[in-house]
């Protein structure tokens, strides 16, 4: 972690291509995982908080670009605070040792057998994750006919109105909770979120108290559901989101196999 340091305050030391990184020169392994406190659902390569203590400053937007362009994993939006703070507070156990001679004060020159501690080997991916759903009985989409839509596309209305807030399913061998209301979500609650579907009504997301929607749809598939000639609202299309044709009463197989896909890559990456 003091190394990290050190990259946090002078971000020149650290060379980050995909798949080598290197700091003053000197190889380190870019692939383990590095395991933050505040991060406990989300893990990160060293790779990926390298290249993000190096690009910081820059805007979230440019940074993102800069992730896409070199094929690195970006860091979630609500997670740079907090791996900034525990980098900064971070105290090392270790007895320091001077030793009298120029090379060692190069970091070029330590010993990076450290990464141990703060590194971990990837495990199972477990837990659950979550998909948010409108709550508006007349969306194309709710809690009361998730289960079916997800099995073969089928919109299902006049199913009455669910009584329960959340409704546990398996999809894709994953463990899945989805729920239409957000407003007490946390950060950690959103790095579970693995798709999100819209009507269409800006009230569905005003209630959600999210400051950065934008980071939202960049990194969680959100499909838009759209019946007949009804169209998306201006803040739909100011967003990354895709609009999926509601047609006699379901989405097309293609459709959902592409709902499938990119919940399938979302959970891959979490």
């Amino acid at each position: 972690m003091d190394i990290l340091n050190k990259v946090l305050r002078d971000p020149s030391v650290c060379q980050v291509q995909p798949g080598e990184v290197s700091i003053a020169g000197k190889p380190v392994i870019s692939g383990q995982t590095v395991k933050f406190i505040g991060t406990e659902t989300k893990e990160y390569t060293l790779e990926q908080v390298l290249f993000y203590l190096m690009n910081r400053t820059e805007k979230y937007t440019t940074y993102m670009s800069l992730c896409r362009e070199r094929g690195i994993g970006k860091i979630y939006y609500t997670d740079q605070k907090i791996i900034i703070e525990e980098i900064e507070n971070f105290k090392e156990t270790t007895v320091s040792v001077e030793v009298d001679g120029p090379e060692f004060r190069y970091i070029g020159q330590q010993d990076y057998g450290y990464l141990e501690s703060v590194c971990k080997k990837e495990g199972m991916r477990g837990g659950f994750y979550y998909m948010v759903v409108p709550q508006s009985v007349s969306s194309p989409v709710n809690l009361c006919n998730i289960r079916v839509f997800l099995d073969n596309g089928q919109c299902l209305v006049n199913v009455g109105i669910s009584e329960a807030n959340r409704v546990e399913i398996k999809f894709m061998g994953y463990d899945v909770v989805v729920v239409d209301d957000v407003k007490g979500f946390t950060s950690e609650d959103w790095r579970r979120v693995v798709c999100v579907f819209l009507d269409g009504s800006k009230w569905q997301i005003n209630e959600w108290s999210v400051k950065d929607l934008a980071e939202i749809f960049d990194t969680i598939p959100t499909f838009y559901l759209s019946r007949g000639n009804q169209h998306e609202g201006q803040f739909v299309r100011s967003y990354n989101v895709r609009k999926i044709q509601v047609r006699d009463g379901a989405i097309s197989k293609s459709d959902l196999d592409v709902i499938q896909e990119k919940v399938r890559g979302c959970v891959l990456n979490k």
